[in-house]
């Protein structure tokens, strides 16, 4: 057994599993980075940022398209300063941010729950050794972010839990704003600041120091609010209107429960870690076992909120944000007894066999109906790039075969029609083209397409031109349609043809055959309905202060609670 007194080499040994885990996340994020559709619509908010239209998806219209506040802003940042690409941008800072994450919560958690110990790597192992978690260290999307708050969470509870270390405590206050920025990482986040604004709360009993905590962890939070309630009028960003947030779907959440912890027997690890654990014996309310249990409960919560809503489409994505909360406290073990040793092993020996050997995605067909997938690997065959070279750029997506024809349709977009929509030009083979229309005369609607994948279409499309999709993550209009009885989640609105023509500058008479020309009149006269028209009035009226507290007072009343109707002739009977 090691000298435990030794503190040297404990700090070295701690040290060293720092630098394990940080060169393992690195290297597994690396050679699998990838830009997937839909970190490519976080990229046209940014470029609108840039080109001082704000922080909107189309030009003219406030929809908030993304789910994270925060990541879109950072990317805008990091392009100000160097100029580089948005997506190696993207790319890069999510995998920083990932290989931090790690770093950090093995540190802390090495540092703070192992002092005094030997540690052994254990949970960060099993983290990084799932394909998922690797990965969303890239992707373009927001979970290297999510998963450093979510690190440096953990880092500052612990500190605030050692409270008998510091003479000058201001570590209340730093604990406070930090847990007040969940919300603007991502909304289910806020469940992790929640909890930790209420253990504060209990904690300290005093009034001066619970001004001291609401003034640190208020102001940001609430001041975005305020303004996305203004600006957006919503009270959430517009994802969760267009995926019914508040509504339940257990047993598509327990299906994708399944489809994480399955094929990697991800169980088996877990049991070694919890029965390692269980020597962490809860003491007085500020203390590290408190803030253990506090982070793990709430990674608990967050799951059972996963399965709630149904998951997700992306293998694993909405589950890491939960699980490596949960393995935040035991991504190192204290050797402590020959428990914590053959569990710090069998993880290192599980997490090399799910490496080696584990591919639960492998030759997916996905010319069937879809349901969960390995969207990294999707993207990869889908744009006819060779395997494990997944896409890195917006022009990469342009192979596929839907975007066939894409190009010249944006041409014409620029250059005067009115709208633009794929179509099935054959059958066998399978071939995609894309069909424009002329604008009607004297309309002042911009040029539009609609596609479902937002992301390779608005990335290879100018500013000018307005991308929208049926399944309301740029759309209100679809975003407010009821959800399809057995959808697939995530995808489960549809927003039928004819409003999208009734709500363009189409010509009405060079609308394609496949479309119903009544239809669409009909759709067009609803369009005229109080209902549309104060949606329409909310994102895209000009902002002025009148429609600010115009956009606040929609936010709590029917921006709440709006659902629309797909077929047109129910307004009109």
């Amino acid at each position: 057994m090691f000298n435990t007194d030794n503190k040297i080499t404990q700090q070295r040994v701690a040290l060293g599993s720092v630098i394990v885990i940080g060169v393992l996340a690195f290297w597994g994020g690396f050679t699998r980075r990838w830009m997937s559709d839909d970190g490519l619509i976080v990229l046209r908010t940014v470029r609108n940022l840039e080109a001082g239209n704000g922080p909107v998806f189309n030009v003219g219209e406030r929809v908030e398209a993304n789910t994270s506040t925060l990541w879109q802003y950072l990317i805008y940042i990091v392009r100000v300063i160097t100029g580089a690409p948005l997506e190696g941008i993207a790319i890069w800072l999510g995998l920083l941010l990932s290989v931090a994450a790690l770093v950090v919560g093995t540190w802390a958690t090495a540092t703070r729950l192992g002092r005094g110990h030997i540690v052994l790597p254990a949970g960060a192992l099993v983290y990084i050794a799932i394909s998922p978690a690797r990965d969303f260290f890239t992707s373009g999307l927001e979970w290297g972010l999510s998963i450093f708050y979510l690190a440096m969470l953990w880092l500052l509870l612990l500190r605030w839990g050692d409270s008998n270390r510091y003479s000058t405590d201001w570590s209340p206050y730093i604990l406070a704003f930090w847990a007040g920025l969940s919300w603007l990482v991502r909304p289910e986040l806020a469940l992790y600041g929640g909890l930790t604004g209420i253990l504060l709360l209990a904690a300290h009993r005093n009034w001066r120091q619970w001004l001291g905590i609401f003034g640190a962890a208020l102001p940001v939070p609430l001041a975005y609010q305020i303004f996305r309630m203004g600006y957006y009028g919503l009270l959430t960003p517009h994802t969760a209107v267009a995926k019914s947030a508040s509504e339940s779907a257990w047993g598509s959440g327990w299906n994708y429960l399944v489809d994480l912890v399955q094929p990697y027997a991800l169980y088996l690890p877990l049991i070694a870690l919890v029965a390692a654990g269980m020597w962490v014996v809860p003491q007085k309310l500020r203390s590290m076992p408190t803030v253990t249990y506090l982070l793990i409960g709430a990674g608990v919560l967050h799951t059972l909120y996963v399965l709630r809503v149904g998951g997700d489409f992306m293998h694993g994505r909405m589950l890491l944000l939960p699980l490596f909360a949960i393995l935040l406290p035991f991504f190192v073990l204290p050797w402590r007894n020959w428990i914590t040793a053959v569990a710090s092993a069998f993880c290192a020996v599980w997490a090399v066999a799910v490496v080696l050997f584990s591919s639960p995605y492998e030759d997916q067909d996905y010319d069937q109906e879809l349901a969960v997938v390995d969207e990294r690997d999707f993207w990869t065959e889908i744009t006819f790039r060779e395997e494990g070279d997944a896409p890195k750029t917006a022009e990469d997506f342009l192979p596929a075969l839907s975007m066939n024809g894409y190009p010249e349709a944006v041409e014409k977009l620029d250059a005067g029609d009115a709208f633009a929509t794929r179509y099935l030009e054959n059958e066998e083979p399978k071939t995609f083209n894309w069909w424009t229309s002329k604008p009607a005369e004297g309309t002042t609607e911009p040029p539009t397409l609609y596609f479902m994948n937002l992301g390779m279409t608005s990335m290879n499309a100018p500013l000018n031109v307005r991308v929208l999709d049926p399944i309301g993550l740029a759309t209100p209009m679809a975003a407010r349609q009821p959800r399809l009885e057995d959808g697939r989640i995530g995808h489960d609105k549809f927003l039928p043809i004819e409003w999208w023509y009734a709500d363009s500058g189409t010509d009405p008479d060079d609308i394609p055959a496949w479309v119903d020309d009544d239809k669409v009149e009909a759709a067009r006269e609803a369009l005229q309905q109080p209902q549309f028209q104060e949606l329409f009035a909310s994102y895209r009226d000009p902002l002025t202060a009148g429609r600010f507290w115009e956009n606040i007072k929609f936010s709590l009343t029917e921006g709440r609670t709006l659902t629309l109707l797909a077929d047109p002739y129910d307004y009109l009977r």
